[in-house]
């Protein structure tokens, strides 16, 4: 035990660093894969077919698939690195999506101007920020816990209402990158709504990022 960590907080995180089942390993990471190999296959080679933007999209695909790989070959060997996994799919496979959104707007729909890039990525670090500063608070206050779910209960239900706030707010500027993108660029409804659904999948991949957190935890206490 880390002896700069006081007795409540480490076992607050032995809790929280506990691994997935090996029944469920391959299901839940072929699962996870499938949309962004389905959707960023489709995108890196669609018209207008761009070096750079297939780059930009199919490195992070690689990466992921290969450690994927590794893990559906190998669960047993790989049930702690399988978090790893998660949270380099939440990292990657969310920046991947909101660069998915961008070579739509840029390629597809001819946006010049640089703003629809600045805010979805300015987006993308401010809510992966404030979602990591919640889910630390939440794991030092206890919320993670099995056997203190009494206490920090109203903590973690006002840190979770935040959570639910940051996410709203991210969907509202979702919609404000989606206007950009009406009034930099060419309009077509059913590329906006592509782009929106792109955006919404990047927030819901972000969402796995603590499982890298959750890995770290666990070695150190190996």
């Amino acid at each position: 035990m880390n002896s700069s960590v006081p007795q409540q907080k480490q076992s607050f995180i032995d809790d929280f660093t506990g691994v997935y089942p090996l029944r469920i390993i391959r299901s839940q990471t072929v699962s996870l894969l499938l949309l962004p190999n389905i959707l960023l296959l489709i995108l890196a080679f669609a018209d207008p077919y761009q070096p750079l933007w297939a780059w930009v999209l199919l490195t992070p695909l690689a990466v992921l698939d290969i450690l994927g790989l590794m893990i559906v070959l190998f669960p047993a060997r790989m049930q702690a690195f399988h978090l790893f996994f998660l949270g380099v799919l939440g990292i990657l496979g969310s920046a991947a999506f909101t660069a998915a959104a961008n070579k739509l707007a840029y390629a597809t729909l001819g946006m010049s101007s640089p703003w629809f890039l600045i805010v979805t990525g300015a987006g993308y670090i401010i809510v992966f920020g404030l979602l990591y500063s919640i889910h630390i608070k939440l794991l030092y206050g206890g919320y993670y816990s099995r056997e203190d779910n009494d206490m920090p209960s109203e903590n973690g239900s006002g840190l979770r209402k935040s959570q639910g706030i940051i996410l709203a707010f991210s969907g509202a500027g979702v919609l404000i990158g989606s206007l950009l993108v009406k009034a930099f660029g060419g309009y077509s409804m059913k590329i906006m709504l592509i782009i929106l659904l792109l955006l919404i999948i990047a927030l819901a991949y972000m969402m796995l990022a603590g499982n890298i957190h959750k890995y770290i935890l666990l070695k150190r206490r190996h």
